[in-house]
């Protein structure tokens, strides 16, 4: 089937002639233009002749139009003919202001497309997602074909949703399907199948929808993308397929483990956690993934319980972590997250030195106290049972010597001299018998369980002790807190340094900013499969800027050849660099590493200071334990001597 021309005037369906603008898009199935004198409005012109049922689709989806659905997509509103009466396109609103949601959910990207977008940004975007999802599915539609490329979000998280003619739709009892889709945005029980002909449902569209809400909140990683530790290549499409959640709770049975540096699933609220684990679960399929609506729900709630972290005024996180999860995850990449911001009144006072002397006069608990007493040791008496048994013990001997003098007493009558040996022998196996009786009847076995019981009571109190009470959670802390320390008086020369650098590294700072605008995501390199690039962005490898061969060999099954072809690809761009030694100063470069230092400076402030409160509680934990444990340890450890004292005297 030959391609079409571009038609210079098409009709609406009112037979009304349009006049095509500029091209403003370009696609696999066609091309948007602008319609000139109708801005509000663009056409998009098919490549290839529309097949009638396509018609009949866009006439059908121009019908069910809602406030709702124009609100949050881009919907198609008429069919587009030719004079000659062929349908060759579809009319649709302008979606302005908008970008594509892989900018976003791209910290690298997201800094310089979406400045003030924080966490909570991103949380109420996927919201917003999630609300244009529900609103296609309750008109009876299907995105079907779910992936990055479809979604657009604007700079207040308004989303809209694009490429709708491909959705699934019903209409009349009539079902138009969608025979496309992207494999690693594809639920596990329609990987590997035709989509020609395929029926997608809802439930399925709920699994693309998780996984673009997973890539919002976890800084463009993919659920399914991590380090395999079986053998062979784990691709995503493979591990979603095989149900290899990366971050789930069952993550080690499934072999999987989360790109390093990334952040734990944990970050989340425990509902929206159970989201995840219920959309990704082996049986969703059957049981049901978690609709469009219950995630809306879980997310606004989410939203609204999210806190400022105290170093960075652009995290934010939710309440009752130990520490902020974006500036750990900073300081393991190097890579800032979000526009780096802080407050320089936050930072400016802080008196290190002074502070310090609070730390150096907080009294350390002192070693640990033994809780064993060498005296005691040899003043433990025998226990009542243990000094009743040795008494009954003490007996033994005379009854045993009794029994047998009966026929030892025969050996001295006047009987030939067997008759005597046999009165002897008898007399010994009697008396070897009665002892052998009378001890069976006496048995140590109490006193070795006894013994047993209070010994392994001791070793679990004894290491209760060493745990609770002793110094090594204080002194830990003090430790770490020394690290910091130095830490905070480095920060003058990493600044000077880097200011230094800026100064010297002009040309670097252009080139890097120039590999930076080609992101891998549109990288064409044979091999570089979606759910190879997917793989490269979870590992944080997302522009030309960060194709480095160290950086690749840490990415699980990527070849020689192609870490070979993407560096090829690296070079070709770089070549395609011109130097500008005219343009000024970098103002930007310079403001950022400033408001880094404060980030840093506010960041350590904060650990200092929770640092201190941490080590007055522990403090006060250990002497706490201190006092309260020693009677129960000084208990445990009489018991055990006892019990050890016993059964050393009783089995003499």
């Amino acid at each position: 089937m030959s391609g079409l021309q571009q038609p210079v005037e098409v009709l609406d369906s009112r037979g009304q002639p349009l006049r095509l603008g500029r091209k403003i898009g370009q696609g696999g199935e066609g091309t948007v233009f602008e319609i000139v004198g109708a801005p509000e409005t663009v056409a998009k012109i098919y490549s290839q002749p529309m097949l009638p049922q396509r018609a009949e689709k866009i006439r059908a989806m121009a019908a069910m139009r809602t406030p709702e659905i124009e609100k949050l997509t881009a919907w198609p509103t008429e069919l587009l003919l030719l004079r000659s009466g062929a349908p060759v396109g579809l009319k649709m609103p302008t979606v302005v202001g908008h970008k594509d949601i892989h900018q976003l959910y791209s910290p690298k990207s997201r800094r310089s497309e979406f400045p003030g977008a924080d966490w909570r940004f991103l949380v109420r975007a996927a919201a917003n997602l999630c609300r244009a999802f529900a609103t296609v599915h309750e008109a009876s539609g299907v995105i079907a074909d779910v992936n990055h490329g479809g979604v657009l979000v604007a700079q207040d998280a308004r989303v809209r949703l694009i490429d709708c003619d491909s959705f699934q739709i019903t209409a009349s009892g009539k079902r138009y399907l969608c025979d496309v889709g992207v494999p690693i945005f594809t639920p596990p029980e329609l990987q590997g199948l035709v989509f020609t002909g395929l029926v997608r449902t809802p439930n399925h569209d709920n699994f693309g929808l998780a996984v673009l809400i997973f890539l919002m909140l976890f800084m463009g990683r993919h659920p399914f993308a991590g380090r395999y530790l079986g053998t062979g290549e784990m691709p995503v499409e493979r591990a979603i397929r095989e149900h290899r959640f990366a971050y789930g709770v069952n993550h080690a049975a499934a072999q999987m483990q989360p790109p390093p540096g990334t952040a734990p699933l944990n970050i989340l609220s425990a509902p929206v956690v159970r989201l995840f684990e219920r959309a990704f679960a082996r049986d969703a399929a059957r049981a049901g993934r978690p609709t469009a609506r219950e995630w809306m729900a879980a997310l606004d709630v989410l939203e609204g319980e999210l806190v400022q972290c105290t170093a960075s005024s652009s995290h934010w996180h939710i309440a009752g972590l130990q520490d902020c999860p974006w500036c750990r995850m900073e300081g393991a990449t190097g890579v800032g997250l979000f526009s780096a911001t802080a407050s320089v009144g936050a930072t400016r006072y802080f008196d290190l030195d002074a502070f310090w002397k609070q730390i150096t006069t907080l009294e350390p608990p002192g070693p640990l106290p033994s809780l064993v007493n060498p005296v005691a040791e040899n003043r433990i008496p025998l226990s009542p049972y243990a000094r009743q048994f040795r008494r009954r013990r003490r007996f033994h001997l005379p009854i045993a010597l009794f029994v047998a003098a009966l026929p030892m007493a025969a050996a001295f009558v006047d009987l030939p001299v067997l008759a005597r040996l046999f009165f002897i022998v008898t007399g010994i196996i009697l008396f070897v018998l009665v002892k052998l009786v009378l001890k069976a009847q006496l048995s140590t076995i109490g006193f070795i369980e006894r013994e047993r019981a209070y010994r392994e009571q001791w070793e679990g109190v004894l290491a209760e002790w060493k745990a609770k009470a002793g110094p090594g959670a204080f002194d830990a802390r003090r430790a770490e807190l020394e690290r910091l320390r130095g830490a905070w008086r480095e920060l003058d020369e990493i600044r000077s340094r880097r200011m230094a650098e800026t100064a010297a590294g002009k040309e670097i700072r252009q080139r890097r900013r120039f590999l930076e605008g080609f992101e891998v995501a549109d990288a064409e390199v044979p091999g570089l499969t979606p759910s190879r690039k997917s793989l490269l962005e979870s590992f944080g490898i997302e522009t030309a800027a960060d194709i480095d061969e160290k950086a690749l060999y840490t990415v699980p099954d990527f070849g020689v050849k192609l870490i070979d072809d993407l560096i090829a690809w690296r070079a070709a761009i770089e070549r395609r660099f011109r130097f500008d030694a005219s343009q000024p100063d970098d103002i930007q470069e310079i403001d950022l590493i400033e408001r880094e230092m404060l980030v840093h400076r506010a960041r350590l402030e904060a650990e200092f200071r929770r640092g201190l409160q941490d080590l007055q509680q522990l403090r006060n934990q250990i002497l706490f334990a201190r006092t309260s444990l020693h009677g129960k340890g000084q208990d445990a450890y009489i018991d055990n001597l006892q019990a050890a004292a016993d059964l050393k005297a009783v089995t003499k």
